[in-house]
């Protein structure tokens, strides 16, 4: 477990946060994490209006939730560059820790992009067919090229949060959609299949990496060029490696809920279905993932987490009433098949688990608010727990489903994602009460 012995750069003060300082932060992000995810949700409708969506779709998710998951070490180095820029060697040891951390996963994702066992892989873990599984593995192939992007763009974005300049982040977001309608088209007349989505998924990170170094470029020339305490690589692999965990557990969720629903009766169906679903769980409640980062960088003292709290439970109101409108059946259907432009089969598969979505919505809050203050205090011990226990409950509830018979492939998934999120938040929740009663509170400055 890690504590709180450095002091924060570019954020330091001494009044405590307000409501007003939490939503001005916060919003850009909700647009921010909207664009995002509906980058996601376009590359998944436009892949299901193609003349055979079901095997496309199947190796799209299959290929998109590996990358993601082995990847989740990589897109772990945002959060801890939040913590820790303080001058412009700090940002070179983190763009070196970056590296680093893609060396973890490196050999294993080369050995399923480039040899014969990234077939056998796809065809033995997902039940997936020979054509589906060749498919799978050019993807993830092509998949590596979105991880130097993703280097200079977790760097620039974390110093642009930490100025508080979340507008900046956005933007780069909209231009990274707007940048994705134009890849599609040309893509289209290149390639086809599963490898247009991840084609133009890495394009369009490529454009919005761009953009992120050009908008952080002010920002880094500020900083100062060293510190009088230098970043050691020690304290960035203690802070670093449970939330490596977190990410891994987060890509990983889906990685374990597509390896159950591979072993259901229609195996394609339930995968097609569930990466669909999840495409849309991630642009309408994709902000959420946001409130860890604004927890992260706005909460300093015990009164922050007081005022943070508030906000927390705002949005979790917020979110929660806007999934429920989907226990509406003409409004799921119009989400399911008029703007995603799915086929009658798949829509009506996927509709019950969309009814649960309000649950989730409170659950992912209860998490991502409480990662946020272990974050923002550099207790992240309690994290790597509970990275571990969300993949465990994600295999215990798909192990439960294989023993029913006729069960929904996308229901099931729903209730992977909101287990998970459910014991995260008791484990997280639990060991802020600990930090706060037994020992000397989050913010020993406070004490």
């Amino acid at each position: 477990m890690t504590v709180n012995t450095a002091a924060k750069p570019a954020t330091a003060r001494t009044v405590s946060v307000s409501l007003r300082d939490a939503y001005k932060f916060f919003l850009p992000m909700i647009f921010m994490a909207e664009l995002h995810m509906l980058s996601h949700a376009v590359i998944t409708a436009f892949l299901a209006r193609t003349p055979d969506p079901e095997p496309t779709l199947a190796a799209y998710s299959m290929a998109f939730y590996l990358h993601a998951t082995l990847g989740s070490p990589v897109w772990a180095v945002q959060f801890v560059a939040l913590s820790y820029i303080r001058d412009k060697a700090s940002m070179r040891k983190l763009l070196i820790f970056s590296v680093q951390t893609f060396a973890l996963v490196g050999w294993l994702w080369a050995l399923i992009a480039i040899t014969p066992f990234g077939v056998y892989f796809f065809k033995t873990v997902f039940g997936a067919s020979e054509a589906v599984a060749l498919d799978a593995q050019r993807c993830v192939l092509v998949s590596t090229l979105i991880v130097p992007f993703v280097f200079f763009r977790s760097l620039s974005y974390a110093l642009l949060m930490i100025h508080r300049r979340t507008v900046y982040v956005t933007l780069g977001t909209f231009i990274r959609l707007l940048s994705l309608a134009l890849i599609l088209y040309v893509l289209t007349s290149v390639t086809d299949g599963a490898l247009v989505g991840i084609g133009a998924l890495t394009a369009c990170i490529g454009v919005e990496s761009l953009y992120a170094v050009v908008a952080a470029r002010k920002h880094y020339l500020q900083l100062p060029a060293a510190s009088e305490r230098p970043l050691t690589y020690r304290q960035l692999w203690r802070f670093g490696w449970p939330v490596m965990l977190m990410q891994t557990a987060e890509s990983g969720v889906a990685f374990v809920v597509t390896f159950f629903l591979g072993r259901l009766p229609r195996p394609e169906l339930a995968i097609a279905a569930f990466g669909v679903l999840d495409g849309m769980i991630r642009v309408l409640l994709g902000p959420l993932r946001n409130l860890t980062p604004t927890v992260q960088t706005l909460t300093q003292s015990r009164a922050d987490i007081r005022v943070m709290g508030k906000f927390a439970i705002q949005v979790a109101i917020v979110f929660a009433l806007t999934m429920g409108v989907m226990q509406v059946e003409s409004v799921r259907s119009w989400a399911l098949e008029s703007v995603m432009g799915l086929p009658p089969n798949i829509a009506a598969y996927v509709a019950p688990a969309l009814t649960l979505s309000f649950v989730l919505a409170l659950c992912m809050t209860a998490s991502s608010f409480f990662r946020g203050l272990l974050l923002s205090s550099r207790k992240t011990g309690a994290i790597a727990v509970s990275s571990v226990v969300r993949i465990g409950a994600a295999g215990v509830v798909g192990a439960v489903a294989l023993t029913m018979s006729g069960v929904n492939g996308a229901v099931v998934g729903m209730l992977c994602l909101i287990a998970t999120f459910a014991v995260e938040a008791l484990i997280l929740g639990i060991r802020v009460l600990q930090v706060e009663r037994r020992e000397h509170g989050l913010f020993r400055s406070d004490a």
